[in-house]
């Protein structure tokens, strides 16, 4: 009698496309994904503008809302500063935390938080928020966590004192059998980018290991865990540790990655249960063009109030800029739906729409300018003008020139 169960490769197919599915299925873990669809992430530490890429790496992805509590970032700001932001922005209570983030982003932090908040981050995370750490560069954040409760939510044993970096070059090797969250990076080559200054992970029993350092020795090499998890807490939050922060060479161009931020992004979608996008290269793409939509557009904006202070009409090309806008949002909702391929086409037609606009705006303010020009060379040309003129008669024909004469009174 024929055997109606499946041979290995039927069963092989059958569990790919059962992992696949409970991916795009699985529950979100927080109140705020599960009633926004956007992943709010808590950015703290090493996170501003000029300091770390993290932040136009979120704001690049329409899936997720950021705010930043930045602790460590001396050559940007003053600690005073630094501090007012956080004790603005840092929720006040659990309740509030809950239902604004969906994930714990700790960039090289220093925790310097009360007792009480820290008891309410690490509360967060036992109710299904995720938390992603980098590891510290000098004692100054590490003191601050290393003994304290907040750091057993981790996968990493954090040793009794801080463990500086050993800086020897390294690629990384992807963990086979793992869900896809780095192994699509494979086809652009994430194994092939170059790095040079890790953390010791030292991962906890029970963790996962997603990618190994393979460090080159002077006689060989060692694997070395660079990028850890495990699931903690009544609901199964994903806590994430990584070997290097995001503003190191491996994340970033400088190391050849052009995708450090779309693998970050990925390891969010995957710890809130959204569906992984199904190309890396399109949705690398994607975030690239409304990124450069953005800066073609501030570049139309400046334009337009350049030839507006000269009074040139910007009236029409302001009209067709909200045309464009509208469906840069089109784009946007395509975007947030999964389409990204719908998403990729309609950004890239307002692209060349708005290459068009920004033309015209140059040649209006070419316009505006030439009558500027027009009026400074007559002035220019009529005080030149009047000048040798006078001159003339003054100097030349005398017309206007009288000698002096000596006179006397007669006795």
């Amino acid at each position: 009698m024929r055997s109606t169960q499946p041979g290995p490769s039927a069963k092989t197919g059958l569990v790919l496309l059962t992992a696949f599915a409970c991916l795009s299925i699985c529950p979100a873990k927080t109140p705020h994904y599960s009633a926004t669809g956007k992943i709010g992430a808590l950015c703290i530490g090493d996170t501003s503008h000029g300091e770390s890429p993290i932040l136009i790496w979120l704001s690049a992805d329409f899936a997720v809302q950021w705010q930043e509590l930045p602790t460590n970032v001396g050559d940007v700001m003053s600690d005073e500063a630094s501090r007012k932001i956080t004790r603005i922005y840092t929720p006040r209570t659990l309740e509030r935390l809950l239902d604004a983030y969906d994930v714990l982003l700790l960039v090289e932090p220093r925790m310097w938080f009360s007792d009480r908040e820290m008891a309410m981050f690490k509360r967060s995370i036992e109710l299904g928020v995720s938390t992603v750490l980098t590891l510290f560069p000098d004692n100054d954040g590490y003191s601050t966590i290393v003994n304290t409760e907040f750091s057993k939510v981790y996968p990493h044993e954090f040793a009794p004192s801080f463990e500086p970096a050993e800086k020897v070059t390294y690629r990384i090797v992807v963990q086979e059998g793992n869900p896809p969250v780095l192994t699509p990076f494979l086809d652009v080559g994430i194994e092939r980018f170059i790095g040079d200054d890790t953390r010791a992970i030292h991962p906890k029993l029970g963790s996962t290991t997603w990618a190994w350092a393979r460090k080159e020795r002077v006689i060989g090499f060692t694997d070395e865990p660079y990028i850890i998890s495990w699931e903690y807490g009544e609901k199964g939050a994903l806590t994430w540790v990584i070997g290097v922060d995001v503003d190191e060479q491996w994340f970033n161009p400088s190391g050849g990655n052009e995708y450090g931020g779309d693998i970050v992004l990925n390891m969010l979608y995957y710890s809130v249960g959204k569906p992984l996008p199904p190309s890396i290269q399109l949705i690398h793409n994607l975030r690239s063009a409304f990124f450069r939509y953005s800066i073609e557009k501030k570049l139309m904006l400046v334009l337009l109030e350049f030839a507006d202070r000269f009074g040139a009409s910007t009236v029409e090309l302001e009209r067709r800029m909200e045309d464009l806008d509208r469906g840069k949002e089109l784009a946007q909702v395509s975007y947030q739906e999964g389409d990204y391929e719908a998403s990729y086409n309609q950004i890239n037609a307002m692209i060349d729409r708005l290459s068009k606009l920004n033309d015209q705006a140059i040649r209006v303010k070419e316009r505006a300018l030439m009558w500027v020009y027009l009026t400074e060379w007559s002035a220019v040309s009529g005080t030149l003008i009047l000048a040798g003129v006078t001159l003339y008669t003054l100097m030349i024909k005398r017309r206007l020139y009288r000698e002096v004469r000596v006179t006397r009174t007669d006795q």
